[in-house]
């Protein structure tokens, strides 16, 4: 497992995150993106900002710049799923930091379950990227 980054300099003035979420693998992601609803059954939320080329079929796009000051609003929103997934290009920084926000903020025995998809969007363009279902070009 590859050490977290550094903190970088637009979440310094924001709290290091107490939970560490689980993570999924892609093709755990693949399974629920062809077996269950999105927008229903979970959400897969894509934290990055201007490094955007492709995303995850049905991802929704909240930068980790702007998620914690969110934070109350989208714990409410995503809270009501049972499964929250976060990306970001490796998730290795930004998509661990806003998924723990979010852990940290639900109330205690709620059922959503959150996770970072393992290796980002890098490993899911490695393992999904020829595939026109489950992945969308930024046209951009």
């Amino acid at each position: 497992m590859n050490p977290p980054k550094p903190t970088p300099a637009w979440a310094l003035s924001f709290p290091e995150p107490r939970s560490h979420p689980l993570r999924m693998s892609p093709d755990a992601l693949h399974e629920l993106l062809t077996t269950k609803s999105a927008a229903v059954d979970f959400v897969v939320v894509d934290v990055r900002r201007t490094d955007i080329d492709a995303m995850i079929t049905g991802a929704i796009n909240l930068p980790a710049q702007t998620f914690y000051p969110l934070l109350p609003t989208l714990t409410h929103i995503l809270g009501k799923f049972p499964i929250v997934v976060f990306h970001c290009s490796s998730s290795l920084g930004r998509a661990p930091r806003c998924a723990g926000w979010l852990q940290d903020t639900l109330p205690p025995g709620t059922e959503c379950k959150v996770f970072i998809l393992e290796g980002g969007m890098k490993a899911w363009g490695e393992r999904f990227g020829e595939d026109a279902q489950m992945i969308q070009l930024n046209s951009s």
